[in-house]
């Protein structure tokens, strides 16, 4: 009896951590976990025949790396590479048992140093192989570099460049008892120190500066603390892009 009982707990154990994520085409999936003691987002796009194509970043002011590969099941292959040279590889897989994950063995190339790198999946976006952001104009580095930009400007305490790269009139909540509504540059300077804390800047420090989520509203940066969008005269040639929303 208790032999019976063996086996049908190992198979119940083994159909729970054989499930795999079910991943759709055409579709960016954004992991995020610590490799040693740097926070890494990961983020692949999923192309036919389990094809993936896409790149990790670190909240440190790091180039973006390129990854490529394949899935088969709840199986994952990467390769990373940079200017064009494989850096590192990654094998593992993905799961659904408590939660949508990823565990992959991280090697440094040629056979060096391996970690293991356990993310939790943030996002799901969609867009195309060649454009990420497709709800905006603008190519996704020079979305991206926008963020960057914003963020720079928060962390170095740059009033005037963010004043000049709001969108007015914009509300900014800073409380259940206090929203702002700020019409102008000259508002959002008098109330700048009120919007943009030390506990703010912080959160903020900590976010990515690449791989956003992002909808029809624009540009995520961090969980919502700052979206961004284009603005009315941006186009494909010069796409101009703005803070739209503040939720500190």
């Amino acid at each position: 009896m208790k032999r019976i009982f063996l086996v049908a707990y190992l198979f119940v154990q083994a159909s729970v951590f054989s499930f795999s994520l079910d991943l759709e085409l055409n579709q960016w999936y954004d992991f995020t976990g610590k490799l040693g003691d740097k926070s890494i987002k990961l983020s692949f796009y999923t192309l036919k025949a389990g094809k993936l194509i896409g790149s990790y970043c670190s909240t440190a002011n790091e180039p973006k790396v390129l990854l490529s590969g394949n899935v088969k099941g709840n199986e994952i292959y990467l390769t990373a590479s940079l200017n064009g040279k494989i850096t590192d590889e990654l094998i593992g897989k993905i799961f659904t048992d408590d939660q949508d994950r990823l565990e992959v063995s991280w090697q440094k190339m040629p056979k060096g140093v391996k970690s293991i790198f356990k993310a939790v999946l943030l996002s799901v976006t969609a867009g195309t192989a060649d454009k990420r952001y497709s709800h905006i104009v603008g190519s996704d580095a020079a979305a991206e570099e926008f963020v960057s930009d914003v963020k720079k400007s928060v962390l170095m305490g740059d009033k005037i460049w963010l004043a000049n790269n709001l969108f007015y009139p914009l509300k900014v909540r800073i409380s259940e008892k206090l929203t702002l509504n700020l019409k102008n540059k000259n508002q959002f300077l008098l109330n700048y120190d009120k919007i943009f804390t030390a506990d703010f800047k912080a959160v903020l420090g900590k976010t990515f500066s690449q791989n956003h989520f992002n909808n029809y509203q624009g540009v995520m940066i961090g969980d919502g603390e700052i979206w961004i969008n284009n603005t009315l005269n941006a186009s494909e040639a010069k796409p101009v892009f703005q803070i739209i929303a503040i939720n500190p």
